[in-house]
């Protein structure tokens, strides 16, 4: 391998880990000054066999739409869990991120009614994120969640199977919660 073939693959890898969710190849084609996706493609899928061959812990994914994201492989998941939070999100985003997901599409009053005032903040980052879109409608301002937020918690983009996962989930939580105060 080259040179520039290496420093391609290097600088492919370090925008991957920069950006820390899903990017799409034509996003990573203009970071890297590439003339086409395709090129994008043959350097993902190099870095792809090297994580592989090399037996890493982190995996290259490649995600709908043309996106790929690079992250801990879900076998190792439960052993850094305890140090490693996956959200960057703090509690109340994430309450708040929750409960949209859960009732979407929703008015962002119903949420600021649910949530209190902070919920301005939370969604304001969430947003930010892209984790979350907002759509006026006269006077109101309608709240959903993004494709990158299935992506960022690994659920289903279809709203009911995601509603599904998200039960499962809450249920799971309640459950682990009760046993935690036995």
């Amino acid at each position: 391998m080259s040179d520039v073939e290496q420093d391609k693959l290097a600088k492919l890898e370090a925008i991957l880990y920069a950006y820390g969710r899903p990017i799409s190849l034509s996003e990573l084609c203009a970071h890297l000054k590439l003339n086409s996706e395709q090129e994008v493609s043959i350097l993902l899928n190099r870095l792809i066999e090297d994580y592989e061959k090399d037996g890493s812990a982190l995996e290259i994914r490649e995600l709908p739409e043309g996106r790929v994201v690079l992250q801990l492989k879900a076998e190792y998941s439960n052993q850094v869990r305890r140090i490693a939070s996956k959200s960057s999100l703090t509690t109340g985003p994430l309450r708040t991120l929750s409960f949209i997901s859960y009732n979407q599409p929703i008015e962002q009053k119903k949420i600021v009614e649910a949530r209190g005032s902070l919920a301005y903040k939370h969604l304001k980052l969430l947003y930010e994120m892209g984790l979350i879109s907002k759509q006026k409608k006269g006077r109101t301002v309608i709240i959903t969640t993004t494709p990158e937020f299935s992506d960022y918690l690994g659920l289903s983009k279809d709203r009911s199977s995601m509603k599904r996962q998200l039960q499962r989930i809450f249920k799971a939580l309640e459950l682990k919660q009760m046993e935690n105060k036995q």
